[in-house]
């Protein structure tokens, strides 16, 4: 076979069209080189509006230089813009690549590289004012060399031409609801998307404990209750796995201690239970708090959400009625420092119920089920003092995660200077120590 010969049979060898929500992605032949194309449907094509919303999307993306943004060229027809040819590269679709390798989301940093990668981009656009609105694994595009994700339209620039049951056919579930609705698309559009992306890439293996409120909150139906950007999302997500971390690896420590040093003390003579862990007099050290300022009178420690907003808006207003920013700093402090009084002491009591003496003496099955118990309950109580105290939702994560390492630490370092470490001898062995004297 000669060289034009071969070229004939790779031209007459079509290449497989892959769905996109508004058109499809193919290969074409052109001079013995093949290019990408999305050819949009014809439904789409016919409207004199979504033409020019393709050339407005080519011209805002054009000088932007991350590599997760694809560009593309428009091809002009007789009635306007009927498909695009993507900038060079082997690009498969998010939904191909899972499909043929599920199993790539266990392998190395994959999951982590790639919502970071979206987050990044995301927030870039939407800094633009501009939204992606739709991140269906159908409607996400991967390099085939490496795996990393590249994303192509945005639908913020097809929004009102009252088209969205054509262009989000089938991926509907991943479009928040006023977006599908003809409402305008705002930044939360994307929070809502994104979360649903993510929750697809934990489909095999299962979205993991810490992010389930992350996720829960994003994907709200009312875009109000959802997080304010996707930057916002992935702050909490990170907060929480470090939280879980942190938890985890003080419980995986010392259970690792206490099983070595209690078969050792196993072998010693039986000696009186010992209590190893005493209750925290001070939680907090009371340089936490500013000098002549005590937050739960001010406040108070049940103060409820409207007496918050009351004091919040007594606080930060001027005269004028416009907020005062030094002022604002000022109450931001006091929250913070009513959280980190208030979430201390809470967090102490609910560390010592897998800290002390009983739980010490239970099997490790009993003690990691206790555990998970306890971290699931540490994460309730900080969202609920965090709504308390009107402090960010965030940054009260970040000052929980800190919190519970610090007494995690400090009650390690009780039990690290107790003679058995809380571990008694069994009834039988005790009976025949009873039996030898």
């Amino acid at each position: 076979m000669n060289y034009e010969e071969l070229l004939g049979t790779r031209d007459a060898r079509k290449t497989n069209k892959v769905r996109l929500p508004y058109g499809y992605f193919y290969k074409r032949l052109i001079n013995g080189k093949y290019s990408n194309f999305v050819e949009f449907y014809d439904e789409l094509s016919d409207n004199i509006s979504f033409s020019d919303r393709v050339r407005r999307e080519c011209e805002a993306v054009e000088a932007m230089t991350n590599p997760t943004q694809l560009h593309f060229t428009p091809n002009e027809g007789s009635g306007g813009v009927y498909a695009v040819a993507v900038e060079p590269g082997n690009y498969i679709t998010f939904e191909q690549l899972i499909n043929d390798s599920p199993s790539i989301v266990a392998k190395g940093d994959f999951i982590h590289t790639t919502i970071r990668d979206l987050v990044k981009l995301t927030s870039e656009l939407n800094q633009q004012n501009i939204q992606h609105v739709c991140f269906a694994p159908s409607n996400v595009l991967v390099r085939k060399n490496d795996s990393s994700v590249r994303l192509l339209f945005h639908g913020s620039f097809y929004q009102k031409l009252g088209m969205e049951d054509e262009m989000y056919d089938g991926v509907e579930s991943y479009v928040a609801p006023e977006a599908m609705d003809g409402m305008p698309v705002t930044d939360r559009c994307d929070v809502y998307s994104l979360a649903k992306f993510i929750n697809y890439l934990y489909q095999s293996s299962g979205l993991p404990f810490e992010l389930k409120k992350v996720i829960e909150k994003a994907t709200a139906e009312n875009p109000d209750d959802r997080y304010a950007s996707v930057e916002a999302m992935y702050s909490a997500m990170k907060t929480r796995s470090r939280l879980r971390s942190t938890v985890l690896m003080g419980i995986a420590a010392l259970v690792v201690a206490l099983v070595g040093v209690g078969l050792f003390f196993d072998m010693l003579p039986n000696t009186e239970p010992v209590e190893f862990v005493k209750p925290v007099e001070e939680p907090v050290e009371e340089g936490l708090l500013d000098e002549g300022f005590d937050p739960l009178t001010e406040l108070g420690p049940d103060a409820d959400s409207a007496a918050i907003a009351r004091a919040i808006q007594g606080y930060i207003l001027n005269d004028s009625g416009r907020v005062d920013e030094k002022k604002l700093r000022e109450f931001e402090a006091k929250a913070e420092q009513i959280f980190r009084k208030q979430y201390t002491a809470e967090a102490d009591r609910i560390l010592s119920k897998i800290y002390n003496n009983d739980e010490m003496n239970s099997n490790e099955a009993n003690f990691m089920t206790n555990s998970q118990q306890v971290m699931e309950e540490l994460v309730a109580k900080q969202r609920e003092l965090s709504s308390r105290s009107a402090l960010p939702d965030d940054k009260a994560q970040r000052i929980a995660s800190e919190i519970i390492e610090q007494l995690t630490e400090k009650k390690k370092a009780q039990m690290a200077g107790k003679t058995n470490y809380g571990f008694q001898r069994g009834s039988q062995d005790a009976g025949n120590t009873n039996n030898d004297e």
